[in-house]
């Protein structure tokens, strides 16, 4: 489908989720809200029904956040959107709490569109479901799992991790610790492609999700080879994909005046300094 209305004219967007071959259960979730330019992945986990339910409520509460704010300057959009995170770990706490899922959660990761400014979108994410990126022929990835593995690297430690510690995750919704999702502007040109997923299509190699985004023409395209080829890997995961296409003209900024502009500026701040709001 292409998405509608002002900048989201200019994007195509296809998704995909599929269980696997040896789960019973899909414990993925997604979100595609064209109309509020906000796309969404959640991976969740957990033992019976946990993961589907703490994954569920991640998305739940991040729709109602953006369809909220789909005309909000920048500021508005990232402080709802705040508020949407802690309440969806608020119910998946409590949830595990009454239900004595002690290892319930889900991680997330957001793609969230910005018609005041279209080439300067947010990514949020929290735990190791993924955005990559192809831009000029070259496929990267804009967020960085948050894994025990991840941080013993950025504190120095070079001593290999077993493979299991090294991707234990370091934060999630749902967690026992304070929730600080990772948020961070990126930049939007004209064809770019970005795919949104959760772990179990990483059962493929990076060099060839590349090779999927590179050849197939459109994101149906994209996230079906995606999913006939980590079925084909054995899918022992749930997989989950979110692909979006830039158009090859992006539409001029918005106007903003005075008073939002500083409206806007003024609710950043506040969404940065208070990540435990809602706790």
């Amino acid at each position: 489908m292409t998405t509608k209305g002002k900048l989201y004219d200019y994007v195509e967007v296809a998704a995909i989720s599929d269980m696997g071959r040896v789960r019973t259960n899909n414990e993925d979730a997604y979100m595609c809200a064209p109309e509020a330019g906000c796309f969404a992945v959640a991976d969740g986990m957990g033992g019976g029904d946990a993961g589907e339910v703490a994954s569920e409520f991640v998305v739940t509460f991040l729709r109602q956040a953006v369809e909220s704010t789909a005309e909000d300057s920048p500021g508005c959009r990232k402080y709802s959107i705040q508020q949407g995170l802690h309440k969806a770990n608020g119910a998946v706490v409590n949830y595990r709490n009454s239900h004595g899922f002690a290892s319930m959660g889900s991680t997330v990761v957001m793609l969230v569109l910005n018609p005041w400014n279209a080439d300067e979108p947010f990514v949020c994410h929290v735990g190791d479901s993924r955005l990559y990126c192809l831009r000029d022929g070259e496929m990267f990835c804009v967020t960085r799992d948050h894994s025990m593995g991840n941080e013993m690297k950025s504190k120095g430690v070079k001593e290999p991790l077993p493979d299991k510690v090294a991707k234990a995750l370091t934060r999630v919704i749902g967690g026992s610790g304070m929730l600080v999702p990772e948020w961070q502007k990126i930049a939007l040109c004209p064809h770019d492609l970005f795919l949104l997923c959760s772990d179990g299509i990483l059962v493929l190699p990076d060099e060839q999700i590349e090779k999927i985004l590179k050849e197939k023409k459109n994101p149906q395209d994209i996230v079906e080879t995606l999913k006939e080829q980590v079925l084909a890997a054995g899918a022992p995961d749930n997989l989950t994909a979110v692909c979006l296409r830039a158009a090859g003209q992006l539409p001029l900024p918005q106007e903003i005046d005075k008073y939002d502009r500083e409206e806007s500026d003024l609710l950043l701040k506040v969404a940065e300094e208070r990540k435990d709001y809602g706790s």
